[in-house]
Order: structure tokens, then sequence, then C-alpha cells
């Protein structure tokens, strides 16, 4: 038995956070549209004391969704993101492994807007 296999539900992340960046709408070789996001969430831990730790998520939305909220998501804006975790493998040039993991978004729901000025 296989967990991933048998219960593929496990895969599945909401976070929330902060657009600290966020690129153009581009398309994939087969014409499908792509937004890439790098989210910035805070965590609050309580050790000795009160500490927060930013950490930057990358998230992908393909799609249908991609072009909806293309002219929707600004930098500073507060997201709700569901989501699924992706895996991509690179290597360097010297032949080094690296491993990175991503948020594939099914559902991205706009907490706040950043104020903008006029």
């Amino acid at each position: 038995m296989s967990l991933q296999r048998d219960l593929p539900q496990l895969n599945y992340a909401v976070i929330t956070g902060i657009i600290k960046r966020r690129k153009g709408l581009s398309m994939t070789r087969s014409g499908i549209p792509v937004l890439h996001l790098l989210i910035e969430n805070a965590v609050d831990s309580f050790t000795d004391s009160l500490k927060t730790t930013l950490s930057d998520i990358e998230v992908d939305v393909w799609g249908k969704l991609a072009t909806t909220l293309d002219g929707k998501l600004h930098e500073g804006d507060a997201v709700l993101i569901e989501g699924r975790l992706a895996h991509r493998k690179s290597e360097d040039k010297a032949g080094g492994e690296h491993y990175k993991t991503l948020l594939r978004a099914r559902r991205i729901e706009l907490i706040a807007k950043k104020e903008r000025k006029a």
C-alpha cells in the first residue's frame, strides 16, 4: 500500500501570506497560461520570547485561474492559497542536485488589498 497513491488528498496545503513578487502571465510551450507568485508567510513562535519567522513560498497558478487572477493580484496584497505541493529537481553546472518545493494553486482568495496611491 502506498499512502500517496491510495490517499492522494494527503497532498493538500493551505497558506496565507503577502504577495512579495509576481511575474506577469506567461505561456508554456503548449499554450497553457501560468502566473508565478512569491508569497511571504509569517509564523510566530513562542520559545523564550515571541519570534516571527518569515518564509518565501513559490506559488504557480495554471490555466483559467491564472488568466482570471492576472489583473487582480498585486504585490502587497494578502492572500489565502489552497493547492498541492509539487517538487522539482535540477542539476547545477557541477552536477549537484537541487530540489525545490512549490505550491500549485487550486484556489486563491484575496484577503486584503494593499492600499494604492491614486
